[in-house]
């Protein structure tokens, strides 16, 4: 039988001011996070389309201007699909079966995390081999990266997102399914400035797991007055 291909795929969204990063545009207002989120957003499509043999982002709103703002992003270096409508559970069932995750070993990242460290995402892929789930849980109850070797199934149809149970509904989901799963190293979501904090105290340590973002860390620098630093 032929090797599994590897598949990482990142949920996105065009910054748009207002609809973008809206927890932290509460602090410091809709342009800064909605321009600190097309950071996050460079940096990632800039290193992690060389952590498996297929990159795809998947992005939203389903529009030209989205289409266009990420294929430039990316400059040849993986491939662009639109969200469907419907909960985040659709979405991301849509995106592991739209992947073959039945087939080839599939992992989804979000596009809140710019420092995750690239070890994290390839431990998800070989953990793949022998596990049927990896989660590298965040610090908020969620996940910053789930992956499947398996049809998702009804895997997400009851999981309460964007909450403190939302780990703890998928491992549920998945112990009833009979699903094996690997936790992996936790990492943490941008979504509040405290967040953020974290995210420059980590980019000025030399010593520090986290990847490297270099435009994100530039936009912090212009948006100093923001947050008050």
């Amino acid at each position: 039988m032929a090797e599994s291909q590897t598949v990482l795929g990142m949920f996105a969204r065009y910054p748009e001011p207002g609809r973008t990063k809206t927890r932290l545009a509460a602090t410091i207002g809709d342009e800064a996070a909605a321009k600190l989120y097309a950071a996050f957003v460079e940096d990632l499509t800039k290193r992690l389309p060389d952590l498996a043999d297929r990159f795809v982002g998947a992005v939203t709103p389903a529009d030209e201007r989205t289409s266009s703002w990420f294929l430039r992003l990316l400059d040849g270096s993986g491939d662009v699909m639109t969200q469907p409508e419907g909960s985040l559970g659709d979405r991301i069932r849509w995106y592991f079966e739209s992947q073959g995750s039945d087939k080839n070993r599939v992992v989804l990242v979000g596009s809140d995390s710019p420092d995750i460290p690239a070890d994290i995402v390839l431990s998800a892929f070989s953990e793949l081999h022998a596990f049927d789930v990896v989660i590298a849980p965040a610090t908020d109850g969620g996940y910053v990266l789930i992956g499947l070797r398996v049809a998702p199934g009804p895997l997400f149809d009851e999981v309460a997102w964007s909450s403190s149970s939302t780990l703890v509904d998928t491992l549920t989901a998945c112990a009833k399914q009979n699903l094996t799963v690997r936790l992996l190293q936790p990492w943490y979501d941008v979504d509040q400035t405290e967040n953020v904090g974290t995210l420059r105290s980590l980019q000025m340590t030399a010593e520090s797991p986290a990847a490297k973002c270099p435009r994100t860390t530039e936009i912090l620098k212009q948006l100093s007055a923001a947050f008050q630093v």
